[in-house]
């Protein structure tokens, strides 16, 4: 009767030793002998068994499934019903990957011509996905601006209406109202906007920013450069961006704000 060592075996089936003897310790071929020495050995139908194995790991079946099917007295009914539940999840997957692809190559049609995609829009395009975490930062501490400012005047004014002493009222509405100016002009030194038209990076007078419509992340506003007049995407930029004369920001070439 022939015998393979686990190098053979490994061979006849195509894999690596390593995965043999992977297998072995998962249970799911367990050398029919071994030499004096400890070394294991595989029959003819050991090799069988690990023919299937890796027959039905490439069809995709995870190894639990495959041990079931091994260990199963009707072994012929087990492997059709998941033949068919594998036909269903690839069938789905396939579903999946084309609908990502329709949407694709809807994406790639409404753009047309990539020709005036750079490197240096490219890399201001990656820096823009950085900073939305610095972005998210800022919008943490304008909420905790606005917790304070909810302390500093709602308690007083329960004070006020119990006890009839106005001036902690009065007090705290100052403190409010300092606090809700300085959290705004902090807001608009530090937000700019991305005309999605050119990439032009531009900041606002206050008035043409809180006025224009938006949502959480984008705002409806007239690019400074090329006349866009549109949603424009919000980001975060640091104190002290250089600009040119109509307020555009000035980004160098490798996407990096000075």
């Amino acid at each position: 009767m022939t015998q393979y060592t686990t190098g053979e075996l490994a061979k006849h089936c195509g894999v690596t030793v390593r995965t043999v003897q992977f297998y072995d310790s998962k249970g799911l071929l367990i050398p029919s002998d071994l030499t004096n020495g400890g070394r294991r050995l595989y029959s003819e139908d050991d090799l069988r068994r690990m023919h299937v194995i890796c027959f039905l790991k490439d069809l995709g079946f995870s190894l639990k499934d495959i041990s079931g099917l091994l260990e199963s007295d009707d072994t012929e009914k087990v492997l059709k019903m998941l033949i068919e539940h594998q036909e269903e999840a690839l069938r789905l997957s396939i579903d999946e990957d084309r609908k990502r692809l329709d949407r694709l190559h809807g994406l790639k049609q409404s753009m047309g011509s990539f020709n005036s995609i750079t490197t240096d829009s490219i890399g201001v395009m990656a820096d823009i996905v950085d900073n939305r975490k610095q972005l998210r930062f800022m919008r943490i501490k304008m909420v905790i601006v606005g917790i304070i400012m909810d302390i500093a005047w709602i308690p007083t004014l329960i004070y006020g209406i119990v006890a009839g002493v106005w001036w902690p009222f009065v007090m705290g509405v100052i403190v409010a109202v300092a606090l809700g100016v300085w959290i705004s002009l902090y807001y608009v030194r530090h937000t700019a906007y991305v005309c999605p038209d050119d990439h032009t990076i531009f900041q606002l007078p206050v008035r043409k920013m809180f006025f224009a419509k938006h949502t959480p992340s984008m705002r409806k506003l007239a690019c400074p450069v090329c006349g866009f007049k549109g949603y424009c995407l919000e980001i975060y930029v640091p104190s002290g961006n250089p600009k040119n004369a109509n307020g555009t920001l000035i980004w160098p070439a490798g996407g990096d704000a000075r």
